[in-house]
């Protein structure tokens, strides 16, 4: 009985430890594929300016993914009504071909940080929207694409 109650305690420990993660949504996307209208917006706050966050985009793409990497452009709207857009290349494969996310015989999962340690000059709310940015105008698939905004240790 004794070392039941040390498993549940250590456990408990252990759960409680790691990032806090403050806002984390996925958003499905078509199955005909990912269009170019099909824009992803996460809405999001930011409770405290001392804080650093850490941004990470989530994908769910198909193990047939016909493309080592992908562009994306990002735009990010800020509390004053600032709205800034930045082009980003998501690398879903190594050099090698071998998906880099987690995957089974279906589909991949990866999560690829987007803004580490970033800290917020203002708090309030700000929204995030990724825009598909290929040569494709609808990219098969990829099933999701979802964002986590966590605390960081430091």
């Amino acid at each position: 009985m004794q070392k039941v109650l040390y498993f549940f305690a250590l456990a408990s420990l252990l759960a409680s430890c790691g990032p806090t993660i403050i806002y984390e949504e996925e958003k499905k996307l078509p199955e005909t594929g990912w269009a170019y209208q099909d824009s992803a917006r996460f809405d999001f706050f930011i409770p405290d300016v001392t804080q650093a966050y850490d941004l990470i985009l989530k994908l769910e793409h198909g193990a047939t993914f016909p493309y080592q990497n992908f562009y994306v452009k990002l735009h990010t709207g800020f509390p004053s009504g600032k709205r800034t857009t930045e082009q980003l290349s998501l690398q879903l494969a190594g050099d090698f071909g071998a998906w880099i996310g987690d995957c089974n015989s279906a589909v991949c999962d990866q999560e690829i940080s987007i803004l580490q340690n970033a800290k917020f000059v203002e708090a309030g709310d700000y929204y995030l929207t990724v825009e598909q940015f290929s040569r494709e105008p609808a990219l098969g698939s990829v099933v999701s694409v979802g964002l986590a905004v966590q605390e960081t240790s430091n």
